[in-house]
């Protein structure tokens, strides 16, 4: 018994002098920092950009993230198209830098879906190398969007799925207009 005690204190203290502290910062123009405490994965700087009709929105993340979401990439369906671009470290407060947004890109001739019958399709830009299909649930309203994206959001959504009810049913593809609902797997 006294064994298992000092084994739980060990480990209670060992975990907390292992976990990171992150600069937190959520918002356009980071100014004022404050520290998460404890980071049990990376600290992480992200540069999210949303674009629609030429007016581009940039916002800044700073904070705890998982591993699997430190991805640099593009999701494209149409007229909404959106960014992130990481940069993840592994030290006490090393993510106040700004990480900048991802440049645009010209289309690269692939198509995609935008629609699940296909009726509409969107042209893929840079390295947007996937289709993707997904449900998107907005206050439980179901929403599905589709279209072009690079294999690291494909990647990294699907671990997404699990741990949050927003986006779910991810399908990523490979290869013009494979996004149509006959065509997902």
């Amino acid at each position: 018994m006294d064994i298992q005690i000092t084994l739980g204190l060990i480990t209670l203290f060992f975990t907390k002098a292992l976990a990171l502290k992150c600069y937190e910062y959520y918002g356009p123009v980071p100014n004022e920092y404050s520290y998460t405490n404890p980071c049990p994965d990376r600290c992480g700087s992200v540069t999210a950009s949303l674009s629609t009709n030429g007016i581009q929105v940039d916002y800044s993340i700073h904070t705890c993230i998982p591993p699997t979401l430190c991805i640099s990439g593009r999701v494209n369906v149409g007229l909404l198209k959106l960014t992130a671009n990481s940069k993840c470290c592994d030290t006490d407060q090393c993510n106040k830098q700004v990480v900048p947004a991802l440049p645009n890109q010209p289309p690269n001739g692939k198509k995609c879906c935008n629609t699940r019958d296909c009726s509409d399709t969107v042209n893929c830009e840079g390295d947007e190398d996937h289709c993707f299909s997904a449900t998107v649930v907005l206050y439980s309203v179901n929403a599905t969007v589709s279209g072009c994206a690079t294999k690291s959001v494909c990647e990294g959504l699907l671990p997404l799925m699990h741990t949050t009810n927003v986006i779910t049913d991810v399908k990523c593809c490979e290869g013009d207009l494979c996004n149509s609902t006959g065509s997902l797997h």
